[in-house]
């Protein structure tokens, strides 16, 4: 008679094990599914709401040349030199497009345009061009957007513009002083064909995420932070951030990716359960040029890119962040790395109550805080 084979008990053992197990992830994944897909879904929602409740945009008889801010090897800054182009095109009736490399006072001149406009000009426009732009009667802005960290710069080319926007409220004497007659406070926004609600892989799926340079001041907080990072599901992005005491101890955690793609960093916001937001320091002497230390006051454009992919954003204090989020209701502050833990660990334990914050901050940003509003200020401060 044949016997009948017996497996060991530790088989039996290992067998329910992976089975509970299996059980449980599949449990877990689901639920985690459901509560994401959930989330966009009222997220595009917003979105979709918004849209259909704007109106149609008055388009003004201008012809704009609009001069892109280009960094080093010709790399244009993407999501403010397109969010800058798209809101022109939804306002006036033509947007000419060049590069500070080229002879932009002969296009201009060839184009005609009745403003050429310059997105910082702080590194490649000569001011030779801007002077020769104004002697033929052409219209000039610049739209500073590095203040107060390269002040020492613009402070000279400013007053060759006939108006200055800066979106440092800090800054706005030191123009005044250095002789610029039409100097206003236009702060910067969210492109938000790029920086949006949308469906991404879930590769992406952090407790927490930075994306940014690892400045002095932000080095020495996450240092601080580091032990309690390491234990959870992070990701930190972006050049200098192995000069941490700490870096080893994140380890795959960080990556020292000199610049990640508009869409990568969108499809890690949209993913992150948590997006830290910390300004860089207006005392830095080895990244900036502020000699004077005038002290920053206003928010930077990651501010609106976080909150506009539908994710709970903690951010420190700057002066002017109750003029555009209600914290606490839109957004969540902190003001120290001890303050920064704790609230992480609330609001990951705490799902409904970080979902509805960050909807609101959605909501806030693609109603107020996009380039279509901000280029509609300027165009009306210049032309009435």
């Amino acid at each position: 008679m044949e016997k009948k084979q017996v497996r060991p008990a530790s088989a039996h053992k290992k067998s329910a094990f992976q089975a509970y197990w299996s059980k449980r992830g599949s449990k877990l994944g689901y639920a985690s599914g459901w509560s994401r897909g959930y989330h966009l879904g009222r997220s595009q929602a917003i979105v979709k709401k918004l849209a259909a409740s704007a109106g149609l945009q008055s388009i003004r008889d201008l012809h704009v040349l609009f001069v892109v801010e280009a960094y080093e090897g010709g790399q244009f800054h993407d999501p403010i030199n397109q969010g800058i182009i798209k809101g022109l095109q939804a306002q006036v009736r033509k947007v000419s497009v060049a590069s500070p490399v080229d002879n932009v006072a002969k296009q201009a001149k060839a184009l005609q345009p009745d403003l050429v406009m310059v997105l910082n000009g702080i590194f490649h426009l000569q001011i030779e061009q801007v002077n020769e732009i104004r002697m033929s009667g052409i219209k000039t802005c610049v739209w500073i957007t590095e203040d107060p960290y390269f002040i020492d710069i613009t402070l000279l080319k400013a007053p060759h513009y006939d108006y200055v926007f800066t979106h440092e409220l800090g800054a706005l004497p030191y123009y005044q002083k250095a002789g610029c007659q039409q100097v206003h406070y236009l702060p910067l926004a969210v492109n938000d064909a790029m920086f949006r609600p949308r469906q991404v892989s879930p590769k992406y799926n952090r407790d927490i995420c930075f994306i940014g340079t690892a400045f002095w001041n932000r080095v020495r907080f996450f240092d601080a932070i580091s032990p309690y990072l390491s234990k959870k599901k992070t990701f930190i992005s972006g050049l200098l951030w192995n000069r941490m005491s700490h870096y080893k101890k994140l380890g795959s955690k960080v990556s020292l990716e000199r610049c990640m793609s508009p869409e990568q960093t969108s499809a890690y916001y949209n993913a992150s359960s948590i997006v830290i937001n910390l300004h860089r320091s207006h005392e830095d002497s080895q990244h900036n040029h502020n000699r004077n230390g005038i002290r920053a006051l206003s928010i930077n454009p990651r501010t609106f890119d976080i909150c506009a992919c539908g994710a709970l954003q903690l951010t420190d204090s700057r002066d002017d962040l109750t003029t555009f989020y209600t914290p606490g209701q839109e957004i969540v502050t902190y003001s120290s790395p001890e303050e920064l833990v704790s609230k992480c660990e609330y609001y990951l334990k705490h799902e409904d109550e970080r979902r509805e914050i960050a909807l609101r901050g959605l909501q806030r940003t693609m109603s107020e805080h996009t380039y279509t509003k901000r280029l509609s200020r300027l165009l009306s401060i210049i032309f009435g």
